[in-house]
């Protein structure tokens, strides 16, 4: 078994790649509060500092929809209690 992670694998050249496929779904607020935390980087996620990583990943979801191309959609808004939000 291999397990990869990455935010872009759901892309178009890679989505009939994977045997099984999860996404963990956060809301943006949330995600570049935990990448702040993290990183230091600002934690408001319509800072000027968070334009790319915010507007790449508004650009994936609308042009890949990976929750909908995941077999198992995982809403971890809270990583102490993660709830199987849809599986295919």
């Amino acid at each position: 078994m291999l397990v990869l992670d990455g935010l872009f694998l759901h892309r178009d050249e890679l989505a009939d790649l994977w045997d099984l496929s999860i996404w963990l779904d956060v809301p943006f607020e949330l995600s570049v509060a935990r990448m702040a935390a993290r990183d230091g980087s600002h934690p408001d996620p319509d800072h000027p500092s968070s334009a790319r990583y915010v507007g790449a990943q508004r650009i994936y979801l609308a042009s890949c929809d990976p929750a909908g191309r995941a077999d198992v959609v995982i809403d971890n808004s809270d990583p102490d209690r993660p709830s199987l939000f849809n599986q295919r």
